[in-house]
């Protein structure tokens, strides 16, 4: 929970509140048993039937016309015996998103399971006949909240596909902590002077530097291609920081809004600086560590008031982000008032329970561990004891426990959190003013920082499943070799977690004859911890592949975040014979490698013999941001000029003007014309002569 004080901008980390019941949902594998109902799913436990004592004593004391906000769980799907669950679970299957699908064959090892089999309609409309209002309706707990007069309840009860009803209690006011207006900072001008060797992170450097984030961006790693969720209150993207940002929001949706029928309760001020922290981008100010990421925006939180409705959005958001493909769930909410700490045992709350089916569903959940640490209580909020979760606590600049960070163990006896980042004095996005920055407490901003860490490895490594990335953020984090309670593994340490094992992506790979012999290039994206590149080759389809030669890795320096260019030259290749050339990188002995190999095929015709043979390659890389090579080959000396133009013909630069050859030859292009000058993004040709022969290409620059 989180909320805005007039005349003060506050903003707070999570502490908040939600009902526990424990509902499982059971593996997808399993069959519908046969007994007194159909459809009766086994492995559904966790719940004693009837009515909760809870709700029994607070009956007692209501009157028979007062509306009580009730979570009304069902005893199944309404499926019928036998094959109802397969059919079900097919029908399931075809709903789900593409990109669900594929995070689910990837993450998870299966597709659809129990939990996106729909709630029963003809169940929900008996609620409503018997006088309940359907608030809300989770698949994943096959339950539903529902607001009913304290009357009916029994009669509800004893409906045959009842199982549980339980009340829902009120919700906690949280402990305000204050951010610090950032005109009166002062650590901004002693961190300013630090820099990664490209990006200007301004005052952010602190906490992105504290978990060695600077190091894996200089890699390249921007978050892109992962989508993350973000829990909070409202958010506003108006922010001068989000103008690369806007684009990359593939959808927000306000449950407030949807569940409440109220319009004007979407606060901004915690959420938009939780997003500021991830995702903000404004060089020489603040630089998120997932600034190339997408996003989904659930507002899940009231601020203008305490109503029992906050609790059913959080699990809906979760059922919402699932169904779009979210890969990382980002919650700087926490809920804790009527629980006690017996129930911080990873298994009771209903919002733990939903985070942990997520991460079986191959989504990472991270989530804040609360703000509790200087209170009587001390310890996490659900769903932070979960042990799927990875449950983040704060730590100030110097890396030294935020006294107000929430510890372990959970009642069962697991160390949380996990991990550690900055939750004292993060730099973020000011709410209120688009061009205004501040520095917060909490750790609703440790979770966001590490998020981001967790979107750079799944950019990565996209292979990784919750499991393996709470993994590996243990077991390279400050100190884990001797967690404790109080700061779990340590603080975050991107750059090790990043190193357990080695990637390498190939994007583009071309093969063209000449005099010389067969000249592959290719270009390579991302490079962590390879070594080489093996070249193979087979001269027939059936036939086994031979090893050429190894490329050892390296980097031109030309440009440090761009594709890196190689090639090789097979001088044994036999004009008229066709041949298959395999690439494999390779990498470190003993780390799991993440590689495609990449082939190609290619009629090999050197050419009549005794002619001049002028032969151009593909630049490479193309598209390319700052500079390219452009390759050339001939067969004996000639005076060759190589010339960059315009699509209007206007002549940009003169690379090459001499005699040469015979050889292959390569010359850079850096994106600047005959006079030094940067020319602007956009299509460029290039023209070859030599003797006579004529060579053209085209490149695209994007900067």
């Amino acid at each position: 929970m989180k909320r805005c004080l007039p005349l003060l901008f506050v903003l707070v980390a999570s502490v908040a509140s939600v009902v526990s019941i424990a509902y499982g949902s059971p593996p997808p594998d399993q069959q519908p048993v046969r007994g007194t109902v159909p459809g009766v799913q086994p492995g559904v436990s966790g719940i004693e039937p009837g009515i909760s004592d809870r709700l029994r004593n607070e009956l007692a004391t209501r009157p028979p016309d007062e509306m009580l906000k009730v979570w009304v769980y069902l005893v199944d799907k309404g499926l019928d015996p036998g094959t109802g669950y397969d059919a079900a679970l097919a029908a399931a299957e075809d709903r789900l998103s593409p990109r669900t699908r594929r995070r689910l064959s990837t993450r998870s090892g299966r597709l659809a399971g129990w939990e996106d089999i729909p709630v029963h309609g003809p169940y929900l409309e008996r609620i409503e006949a018997l006088g309940g209002s359907i608030l809300q309706v989770s698949r994943w707990l096959n339950a539903a909240s529902v607001s009913i007069p304290a009357g009916n309840i029994d009669g509800l009860a004893g409906q045959p596909f009842v199982l549980r009803i339980d009340a829902v209690a009120g919700l906690r006011h949280p402990r305000p902590v204050p951010a610090r207006p950032s005109g009166q900072l002062e650590l901004d001008t002693r961190h300013r002077a630090i820099r990664s060797t490209r990006l200007d992170y301004g005052s952010s450097f602190v906490q992105v530097n504290q978990m060695h984030v600077p190091e894996l961006h200089d890699l390249g790693l921007t978050g892109d291609g992962v989508l993350v969720a973000l829990f909070d209150t409202g958010f506003s993207t108006d922010h001068a920081a989000f103008d690369s940002l806007r684009t990359r929001v593939e959808a927000r949706r306000n449950f407030l809004r949807d569940e409440t029928g109220f319009t004007d309760l979407e606060d901004i001020g915690h959420g938009t600086a939780v997003l500021g922290t991830i995702g903000g981008y404004a060089p020489g100010e603040l630089i998120g560590p997932a600034f190339g990421a997408r996003y989904l925006l659930a507002s899940t939180e009231v601020v203008a008031f305490e109503r029992e409705v906050e609790e059913d959005f959080w699990v809906a958001a979760v059922e919402w982000a699932d169904s779009l493909g979210a890969d990382i769930i980002s919650s700087s909410l926490g809920y804790l008032d009527w629980y006690t700490y017996a129930d911080m045992d990873g298994e009771t709350a209903v919002i733990t329970r939903a985070a942990k089916t997520a991460a079986r569903r191959g989504i990472v959940v991270v989530n804040s561990m609360g703000n509790e640490g200087d209170t009587p209580y001390g310890k996490m909020v659900a769903p932070a004891d979960a042990e799927e979760v990875v449950s983040v606590g704060g730590v100030d600049a110097a890396g030294s426990r935020a006294a107000f960070s929430s510890v372990g163990p959970t009642f069962d006896g697991r160390i949380k959190p996990d991990v550690m980042a900055m939750g004292e004095g993060v730099y973020t996005v000011h709410p209120y003013d688009i061009g205004g920055y501040v520095r917060v407490d909490g750790t609703s901003f440790s979770a966001p920082l590490v998020a981001g860490v967790a979107a750079l490895l799944l950019e990565a490594y996209p292979h990784w499943t919750p499991g393996k990335v709470q993994s590996v953020l243990r077991r390279t984090a400050g100190q884990a070799t001797a967690p404790d309670t109080l700061n779990g593994y340590g603080i975050v340490h991107a750059l090790n977690a990043l190193m357990t094992e080695s990637r390498g992506v190939v994007r583009s790979f071309t093969a063209e004859g000449g005099p010389g012999g067969v000249y592959l290039a290719w270009t390579a994206g991302l490079e962590i911890n390879l070594l080489s590149y093996r070249i193979e080759r087979r001269d027939r389809p059936d036939g086994s592949f031979e090893v050429l030669a190894s490329v050892p890795v390296t980097r031109s320096g030309e440009d440090p975040l761009g594709p890196n260019a190689y090639d090789y030259t097979d001088t044994a290749a036999q004009p008229g014979t066709s041949y298959e050339y395999r690439l494999q990188p390779e990498g470190r002995a003993g780390l799991a490698l993440t590689a495609e190999p990449v082939v190609i095929r290619i009629d090999y015709e050197s050419g009549p013999s005794g002619a001049l043979a002028a032969i151009l390659y593909p630049n490479a890389p193309n598209p390319f941001a700052s500079s390219t090579r452009i390759r050339f080959e001939l067969s004996e000396p000639v005076h060759v000029t190589l010339t960059i133009y315009n699509l209007l013909g206007r002549k940009i630069r003169v690379l090459v003007d001499e005699t040469q050859g015979p050889g292959r030859f390569a010359r850079t292009w850096n994106g600047m014309d005959g006079d030094g000058r940067a020319v602007p993004s956009g299509v460029y040709l290039y023209r070859m002569t030599a003797g006579g022969i004529e060579r053209r290409g085209k490149m695209l620059l994007q900067r």
